[in-house]
């Protein structure tokens, strides 16, 4: 018999207590019944029911004052409210109070009380394990913890010894980099030393081509110069904000090549960062790409427009070199270009792995697609 499942049904309704008691005893259940709240009490007391289905409106003491001694003395005992007559706000209640189910009088299908009651008791079932794997989880924590406790000098020795020992790393580290920028400076100092002697080198010769030439010498060796000098004060050594360059570059070869205020240039350049592997070549790509428009694109009265992109496309980098000058020559073709310029960002870009194209639509554009 102790396997047997008591339910105790609370009701004044000794029709409703007998239509409950006859159905579930058919389907195997032990039934309790009481008339009023004191004598389910005092059965619940003796006999502790599996489950108690409870009505709120009864005589002498109602369901709520029911559940609510119930939620004293036995809180995880399931109570299923099976009531007619309560309100909205009786249901709350009896939420709050602690009631795990609630169905409405009258039970047009005691097949759904029955489901009630068999979910009732699995949700208590799975409470009374959940509570014993509770306490195994604490039991074990406590072992765990003992454990822990026992390392816990070994450990802390192991850690202070890592500490001393990062410590070490960090110093390390720091005059790494202390080093790391004075080559940076050095080597910008002797780019730019190189570059003043091209400079004074240019104005020893009066013929017009060397001291072009030479120019442009001078002009690939300042914008190395230029990463370096970046890398130098930049906080971040192993990368190059790639807009702050471009727009210091250019900003330089307009005042080389005297158009600065003829020719409006236009940086379109977010978010692009380069370690100086990739930066040297891109940088002499964008030196070779303005100093050719700004030699040959623009007239020396009308000026014009001057563009520098660079995005990200996928997994690439799209640099772009517009303006909206005279155009390109007709047949021109980078691979069949004689000028050191066009050579040097053909090779360049296949230094990059990147790839070059380039056309003439109200001007010239090239465009130049890398891995980034």
């Amino acid at each position: 018999m102790d396997d047997i499942p008591k339910i105790l049904t609370i009701d004044d309704d000794e029709s409703v207590r007998l239509s409950i008691a006859h159905y579930l005893e058919d389907s195997g259940y032990e039934v309790l019944q009481a008339g009023n709240g004191h004598e389910g009490l005092k059965i619940f007391r003796e006999k502790q029911p599996d489950v108690i289905l409870l009505d709120l409106r009864m005589p002498e003491m109602d369901g709520l004052s029911v559940l609510r001694q119930l939620g004293q003395e036995a809180p995880q005992t399931p109570v299923i409210v099976v009531s007619g007559t309560g309100s909205f706000e009786d249901v709350i209640a009896t939420v709050r109070l602690g009631s795990w189910d609630y169905i409405p009088k009258p039970i047009t299908d005691l097949n759904d009380l029955e489901n009630a009651i068999n979910r009732t008791r699995e949700r208590a079932r799975l409470l009374v394990e959940n509570e014993r794997y509770k306490e195994e989880l604490e039991r074990k924590i406590r072992e765990r913890t003992e454990e822990l406790q026992l390392m816990n000098k070994v450990l802390s020795e192991e850690i202070s010894a890592r500490k001393k020992s990062e410590s070490l790393v960090r110093a390390s580290l720091a005059e790494k980099e202390v080093m790391l920028k004075e080559i940076h400076h050095r080597v910008k100092n002797n780019l730019q030393v190189i570059s003043s002697l091209l400079s004074l080198q240019s104005g020893y010769t009066e013929d017009a081509e060397a001291t072009n030439l030479l120019r442009e010498c001078q002009h690939r060796v300042r914008s190395m110069s230029m990463l370096h000098e970046k890398l130098y004060r930049s906080e971040d050594l192993s990368r190059i904000d790639m807009s702050e360059y471009a727009v210091t570059l250019i900003s330089f070869l307009l005042r080389s090549y005297s158009v600065d205020g003829r020719v409006r240039p236009t940086y379109e350049i977010k978010d692009i960062h380069m370690g100086i592997d990739s930066a040297i070549p891109c940088g002499l790509i964008i030196n070779e790409l303005v100093s050719n428009a700004l030699t040959h694109a623009f007239s020396q009265k009308t000026g014009g427009e001057l563009i520098v992109s660079m995005h990200r496309e996928d997994e690439n980098i799209k640099l772009e070199v517009s303006d909206n000058g005279c155009g390109l020559p007709e047949n021109f073709c980078i691979g069949e270009s004689r000028t050191l310029g066009m050579t040097l960002v053909e090779t360049l870009a296949q230094q990059l792995n990147g790839e070059v194209n380039y056309f003439t639509d109200n001007g010239a554009t090239f465009q130049i697609s890398f891995p980034g």
